[in-house]
């Protein structure tokens, strides 16, 4: 199976080099053929499947982490089944996806972001971790940005995001935005890389490199914050504005609008005016 996982690994590559989508896949797949052996992929059943569920959840792997290796692995049966009619894939829907359990989404309380943005004194970070926070770009669309996605002379500033399944969407700077990456900009060193933010070495930084910056600042912080709490912040900021929930879902590149909803859900002005109206007028609430 690890001679058909690189074919396909190389596949998803040579589609979007840039994206770290096939990198994924490698690694998911690989997970799966240490617990169900490098079988030919035709052999492997259902119950090899169970297998796989059921070890990955006694290692303590979430339901999200254990469902995007199961979709790996049916990504790889479908483009073998391309080649091969008779592949079918072992992974059953009904019987091996988790439950996911549904949280709601949490943003950034104000003290805890003046505490982390007061210990970064580099301006790349600064810009970084800026536009997670005011234009809700995830850590990967931070990472792949390019100067020529970049508008800046236009008379609303902008830049475009590539996000997942190689999506491109506008992306408006707020003024804060525009300074921190105008800052940047101005020290960024002139070299052939084409990548807005560079590593050490003149280079484009990864995903992991940028989460790692993230982590120093945290602890210097003393606070727990990801990048995808910067995103959240960045959406319910916007709730509480009252922006209407298909902009927010065009501002955030979501391709379904169930999923910017958590977030109106999260903060209901609605909601809250009818519970504190109720309570005035129910006798013992006050």
């Amino acid at each position: 199976m690890l001679v058909e996982i690189e074919r396909f690994v190389n596949w998803v590559r040579r589609r979007n080099a840039v994206a770290r989508t096939w990198r994924d896949y490698g690694y998911d797949l690989k997970q799966f053929v240490e617990v169900v052996g490098d079988q030919p992929p035709a052999a492997i059943t259902f119950h090899d499947v169970d297998r796989f569920v059921m070890q990955q959840a006694e290692h303590g792997f979430s339901p999200a982490t254990i469902n995007r290796r199961l979709a790996a692995v049916q990504s790889l049966y479908a483009f073998l089944s391309d080649e091969d009619p008779l592949v079918v894939c072992p992974v059953l829907p009904h019987r091996h996806v988790l439950h996911e359990p549904q949280r709601l989404p949490r943003p950034v309380p104000q003290d805890d972001l003046d505490k982390f943005f007061v210990v970064i004194d580099d301006a790349r970070d600064r810009a970084m971790f800026t536009l997670m926070l005011r234009c809700g770009l995830r850590i990967g669309e931070v990472a792949s940005l390019h100067l020529t996605d970049l508008y800046l002379t236009e008379a609303r500033p902008r830049l475009v995001a590539h996000g997942k399944g190689s999506k491109e969407r506008s992306v408006y700077l707020s003024p804060q935005a525009e300074r921190t990456l105008r800052a940047y900009l101005r020290e960024r060193p002139v070299v052939a890389s084409e990548f807005v933010f560079l590593s050490y070495l003149k280079s484009g930084l990864s995903t992991t490199a940028i989460h790692k910056r993230l982590m120093i600042y945290r602890a210097q912080a003393a606070i727990k914050i990801t990048a995808h709490r910067l995103r959240h912040t960045f959406a319910s900021d916007l709730v509480s504005v009252d922006v209407p929930v298909t902009t927010i879902q065009k501002l955030l590149g979501h391709a379904w609008l169930e999923t910017t909803q958590t977030y109106v859900a999260a903060n209901d002005h609605q909601v809250q005016a009818d519970y504190y109206a109720a309570s005035q007028k129910l006798e013992g609430w006050s």
